[in-house]
Parts: C-alpha cells; sequence; structure tokens
C-alpha cells in the first residue's frame, strides 16, 4: 500500500510538512507517528534514535513519495 492511498485524507499536510511550511511533529504528532510507524512496518526506513535527523529523513522520503 502506498503512502497516498494510506494516508488520503492527510496528504496536503503531508505534502505542507515535506514543503517544510509547518513540522508535522509538533502540528500533528498523531499524524506523525502513524506515518513513521508506516515506514519503519514496511522496512522502509531504519531510524537511528536522533530525533532531528530521523525527522529529516522520513521528511526526504515522504517527499519523494508523494
Amino acid at each position: 500500500m502506498s503512502l497516498s492511498s494510506k494516508f488520503k485524507k492527510d496528504l496536503s499536510t503531508l505534502r505542507a510538512a515535506a514543503n517544510k511550511e509547518i513540522f508535522l511533529d509538533l502540528k500533528h504528532p498523531k499524524l506523525y507517528k502513524k506515518v513513521r510507524r508506516y515506514y519503519e512496518n514496511e522496512g522502509l526506513i531504519q531510524f537511528s534514535g536522533n530525533d532531528f535527523a530521523d525527522y529529516d529523513v522520513l521528511m526526504d522520503v515522504i517527499s519523494e513519495d508523494l
């Protein structure tokens, strides 16, 4: 299942976060956790434990997927 089909109703929010208009983890923490869990469960990203670096990696992957 792709990101755009799984999070269809949240695409505008995800685009805003990928474009650095908002910080997803601060503005929509529940959505951030769901998206992060989605990528972890799909095996697409292995997070390092550094919150700042992990956030940047996640936003890069989201922008590529959108």
